[in-house]
């Protein structure tokens, strides 16, 4: 029973003796005066934390952390921040004013993490040299060096994607795997990442960076839920949407016939270059069973109507405005299209020009 009672003893004054706030003190070398200014990161973008002045070349921020996170601190107008992870901790910051990337920090058990996952990123030095060969492959017009470099950056990518995620995986107990799983979170499937959220949340609680995880889950189901929804051989889901002149047209009214769904905008670029290819295979297949329905993302009516007449597109037009039918198909680029066939199931996705030809060629011919 003594025993217990001085281990107990020993944890409450472990406890105690935890810091409850943070000094941050740092020399730059080639700033004698000036502002260093202290951020974090809020909603995806950087927000102000404090503020101290330079002087002589150094400076110090001092304050109470809630919780460890990532934290910026920019010198004067530099757009290359010191990038770091704060704490309740006496942190030490020496670095260089043209090279504030290579930072020395000490006194931050998370960013001694967060550095050694930056330095043992696989081809790190090597990309820095690729870009300059790729340069001067292009400035030459070398067309067998720009393929190799080219294959080569996919391959130091794929390996470095690989890293990433074994880095997520395997720090799960720290702010440091978290902040990563956030940035890397469209690399992993569904179950697996959700996963990686219960383990993370047993170790850090309600950590911010643990709420920020779950948040994602919600668009992740509805991505998975699109893209079994848009596979080869399901049902195209259901809509209504308006035409121009304000009738409600369903997706579904148009079942008997082979469908093309197309789903495109007036400023789309590629959209409009394509259109011309559509209209060529409407005109020769219409009277053979096929139609097609477009799907238009402008939120500008009129120039949505202006590019219907200029590129002569005859049949039914709709607005997608609010970019609702969109999301329900997990669209993420445009021109996206599915040829549907006469039940309204997926027969093909995204065929142009020719390739939409053949096919319609093969299916109604």
């Amino acid at each position: 029973m003594k025993k217990l009672l001085i281990i107990a003893i020993a944890a409450i004054s472990f406890v105690a003796c935890q810091q409850k706030n943070y000094t941050i003190n740092g020399t730059i070398e080639g700033v004698a005066e000036g502002q260093a200014i202290l951020q974090t990161i809020e909603g995806g973008r950087p927000a102000p934390k404090d503020t101290a002045v330079v002087t002589d070349g150094k400076f110090t921020f001092t304050g109470v952390e809630d919780e460890a996170q990532l934290y910026l601190i920019f010198i004067d107008d530099n757009r290359a921040p010191i990038v770091f992870f704060g704490e309740n901790a006496n942190i030490t910051i020496t670095a260089d004013a043209k090279e504030l990337n290579k930072a020395k920090i000490t006194g931050s058990k998370n960013t001694d993490i967060y550095t050694s996952f930056i330095d043992g990123i696989p081809s790190k030095d090597r990309m820095e040299v690729i870009q300059g060969e790729y340069q001067q492959a292009m400035g030459s017009g070398n067309q067998e060096a720009i393929a190799a470099i080219q294959k080569e950056v996919e391959e130091i990518m794929e390996k470095q994607k690989a890293y990433f995620i074994q880095f997520v995986k395997n720090n799960t107990t720290n702010v440091v795997g978290a902040n990563m799983a956030l940035q890397a979170a469209s690399e992993f499937e569904l179950d697996e990442f959700k996963a990686l959220i219960t383990s993370f949340e047993a170790s850090l609680g309600e950590h911010k960076y643990v709420a920020a995880l779950k948040d994602i889950v919600e668009p992740m189901e509805k991505a998975a839920e699109a893209k079994l929804a848009t596979e080869i051989g399901a049902v195209a889901p259901d809509f209504t949407l308006k035409t121009a002149d304000g009738a409600d047209i369903a997706l579904s009214s148009l079942k008997g016939n082979y469908v093309l769904v197309d789903f495109w905008a007036s400023w789309c670029k590629p959209c409009r270059e394509e259109n011309p290819n559509v209209v060529k295979a409407y005109n020769e297949y219409k009277a053979k069973g096929f139609d097609v329905l477009s799907v238009s993302l402008d939120r500008d009516e009129e120039a949505w109507k202006k590019a219907i007449d200029e590129d002569g597109l005859s049949w039914t037009q709709l607005i997608d405005g609010t970019g609702d039918v969109a999301n329900t198909y997990g669209i993420q680029s445009i021109p996206f299209t599915l040829l549907l066939d006469k039940e309204g199931k997926i027969v093909a996705k995204n065929l142009r020009g020719e390739e939409l030809e053949a096919k319609l060629a093969e299916l109604l011919n």
